[in-house]
């Protein structure tokens, strides 16, 4: 670098303070190539306008170019709350209030790590805020609403895991209690717990939903847990009754209890199919009955689903804006409401869906 800065000497001539030319060339080398980079030097930054929050870590945007994007925030795991096989879980809301706060409708900059997508089709990106002062991806670990997300590697791990810990430590968001604040909003809100029962031999007994499972040995019961309620989530009852014979478990001769949909002891009417039979129809216009668990509302579309699981199971569509008669707020006055709903089964991206055309197709059931 020095050599650039003053003119060679003749030949044999020896140059005044030469070495220590070398020398500060050299340093000022050293400080240009180790200073910290810019936002822009990693990679190359995309701006973009936040236009929707799917949940705390995922959200669509609006590119200049204008082909709207779905980004999953690299980095962090928010709690579920619309998982088509999972419950909706401990500070889901609160996780996504907070994301909607720190960047709904608000211009941003995306950043690329090291995946370009997800197995999903999902940007993978840094959020940061327009000014790129400000990364979202970590204010959320830092205000304790979501777990750093270490399946994959990424970048700034050591960074997020030292911003995750001093959250455990201030005991916010996820961490309140000691993790006791999640346990009692699952005992309070979740789906009906498994009993283990110590048995004779060292065995274990697994209890569930009036099914069990004896003689299981103490390495296998993480794994049986597990599965059980994975098929509970996923499956209705008569699926999951199914299911679980297959894994082992039997009747316990006692009532199982209901994992949502469902209405105890309700006989249908001749001609009303039940709603997790409805995607047998494929194709065909009938009608269908159970309690909504669950709705969810993307702009002026509202979706109710008869079971957490809605890829399996039909999701009755309203586009309210078309449909005139329906009460206010659809998305949260038919949750828990017995329905029937008269219409077309069809499949959107594999998923059955029937698709409300009149107000006076859905009603409800005493």
């Amino acid at each position: 670098m020095s050599a650039h800065l003053v003119p060679s000497p003749p030949a044999g001539a020896s140059r005044p303070g030469g070495h220590f030319l070398f020398r500060l060339g050299s340093a000022l080398f050293l400080v240009l190539f180790l200073a910290p980079a810019p936002l822009h030097a990693a990679q190359a930054i995309e701006k973009a306008k936040v236009i929707e929050i799917v949940d705390g870590d995922t959200i669509r945007v609006l590119p200049p170019a204008g082909k709207i994007e779905t980004v999953r925030l690299v980095g962090i795991d928010t709690p579920e709350r619309s998982h088509p096989s999972k419950p909706k879980e401990f500070f889901a809301d609160e996780a996504t209030e907070a994301l909607s706060a720190l960047c709904q409708g608000k211009p941003v900059l995306l950043e690329k790590d090291i995946e370009e997508q997800d197995k999903y089709g999902r940007l993978l990106r840094y959020v940061y805020s327009e000014d790129g002062r400000f990364l979202i991806n970590l204010e959320l670990v830092r205000k304790g609403m979501a777990r750093v997300y270490r399946r994959f590697f990424f970048s700034r791990q050591a960074e997020f895991d030292a911003v995750e810990a001093e959250a455990r430590r201030e005991g916010i968001g996820l961490w309140q209690d000691g993790g006791l604040r999640e346990l009692r909003w699952v005992d309070r809100n979740g789906h009906t717990p498994a009993t283990v029962w110590p048995l004779g031999g060292g065995k274990y007994g697994l209890v569930h939903g009036g099914m069990g499972k004896p003689g299981i040995e103490g390495g296998e019961l993480p794994g049986e847990i597990g599965r059980l309620f994975r098929l509970r989530s996923e499956l209705s009852d008569a699926e999951f009754a199914t299911e679980a014979e297959k894994a082992g478990f039997r009747t316990m001769g006692e009532e199982s209890s209901r994992a949502g949909g469902e209405t105890p002891g309700r006989q249908l009417s001749p001609g009303i199919i039940p709603w997790d039979h409805a995607d047998e129809y494929d194709g065909k216009t009938i009608t269908v009955e159970g309690t909504v668990v669950r709705a969810k509302r993307s702009r002026k579309t509202v979706f109710l689903n008869f079971h957490g699981n809605w890829k399996r199971y039909v999701t009755i569509v309203l586009f309210t804006a078309k449909l005139p008669g329906l009460p206010d707020s659809p998305e949260t006055y038919y949750v828990g409401k017995t329905v029937r709903v008269r219409g077309t089964v069809k499949r959107f991206k594999d998923r059955p869906e029937i698709v409300v055309e009149s107000a006076s197709e859905l009603k409800t059931i005493p």
